[in-house]
């Protein structure tokens, strides 16, 4: 059984500034966000992870960097990065949904469709690459029992889990919270379940 801890990184200064922040733009923790990680690694701290992966961009690494207090090496994987927004990585959130509504859901999300528009990433782009990364975990490592710590995106965990979750209509869940925690659970007959999602 591979016991799957994904834990959203901390708020980072772009999350504060309520600024859509992708592969492209990449701020450190802010002081909460760092007050964040250690909190979440005190939550974690009755486990013992057996591989730690992180997303290489800046602020995903601090987050697993504090969580494992530097205990453990960190696997950086290119494929836990965070969904690229294209042309509209960088800009306030409340800019973007005012100049394009129609690709705006109404909890102020945007939908698959503005792929079309910013240019950037595409949900079954970024699944593919997740369900890779699951293949390999898969091979590596269901023939023993362990825990994995991944720390990576707010939309490239709400991805991961509609995909493994078999959600078609990814608008309706919401992405995590910062260092918000979700456990999956893989069995070796690849079966998948979900204990919780942003704890």
């Amino acid at each position: 059984m591979i016991n799957l801890y994904l834990v959203r990184h901390g708020q980072s200064e772009a999350n504060a500034q309520a600024i859509l922040q992708g592969s492209q733009i990449d701020t450190p923790l802010t002081p909460l966000g760092r007050q964040q990680a250690q909190i979440t690694g005190e939550k974690l701290l009755p486990l013992t992870f057996d591989h730690t992966y992180s997303s290489p961009l800046l602020r995903a690494g601090e987050t697993a960097s504090i969580i494992t207090a530097g205990q453990q090496p960190i696997t950086f994987d290119p494929r836990l990065r965070e969904f690229d927004y294209g042309i509209w990585d960088g800009y306030k959130l409340n800019s973007l949904s005012q100049k394009y509504s129609e690709y705006f859901n109404d909890m102020n999300r945007f939908i698959a469709e503005a792929s079309n528009i910013h240019q950037g990433d595409t949900y079954a782009g970024i699944q593919e690459q997740l369900r890779s990364f699951m293949d390999e975990l898969f091979t590596r490592y269901q023939a023993q029992d362990s825990n994995i710590l991944v720390v990576s995106h707010g939309m490239t965990i709400k991805l991961w889990v509609s995909f493994l979750m078999g959600v078609t209509n990814h608008d309706i869940l919401m992405e995590p919270a910062n260092t918000g925690i979700t456990r999956l659970r893989l069995d070796d007959t690849h079966h998948i379940y979900l204990d919780y999602y942003s704890k």
